[in-house]
């Protein structure tokens, strides 16, 4: 397995697997409604490009196939972290988090923080994180309710 920094041609394979692992994760905590809207984000294609390229966005492959990614910007927000769900149970989100913290440590990042999922919650916390407070957004209609988590260096 090999770890590497996403580049634009990265950007439909990585839409895909993020619209699989929300249709196959998100229906055992989510609506109807709230799933189909999650999972449309990448049909945005600008937006979800800059949601992959403007932080560092780190892909764990094995061979040709991308298994998982996570970003982090300068500030300390993690924007992503998700895994194929053929790949789930696997270590796959635990060593992209990793991956997320070596690098705010190595650049000097004291606070980190992101929004979770039901289904994110666990890693963030395994890692150490810790919830502060919990918001609701809309999303083209559609509400979310997520954990603000964060973790200080």
């Amino acid at each position: 397995m090999i770890i590497r920094v996403a580049t634009n041609s990265d950007i439909l394979e990585l839409g895909k697997l993020y619209t699989d692992s929300v249709l196959h994760l998100a229906p055992q905590y989510y609506s109807d409604q709230q799933v189909q809207m999650w999972a449309s984000f990448p049909s945005q294609r600008e937006s979800f490009a800059k949601f992959i390229l403007e932080p560092t966005t780190f892909i764990i492959q094995e061979a040709e196939t991308i298994l998982g990614f996570s970003g982090i910007a300068n500030e300390g927000h993690i924007a992503s972290v998700y895994v194929h769900y053929n790949y789930l149970r696997k270590k796959i989100g635990s060593r992209l988090l990793a991956t997320v913290l070596e690098y705010a440590q190595s650049n000097k990042i004291k606070r980190l923080y992101a929004e979770a999922s039901e289904f994110s919650k666990p890693l963030f916390a395994k890692f150490g994180f810790e919830i502060y407070a919990t918001e609701q957004v809309e999303r083209n209609g559609v509400l979310f309710e997520r954990y603000l988590v964060q973790k200080f260096n």
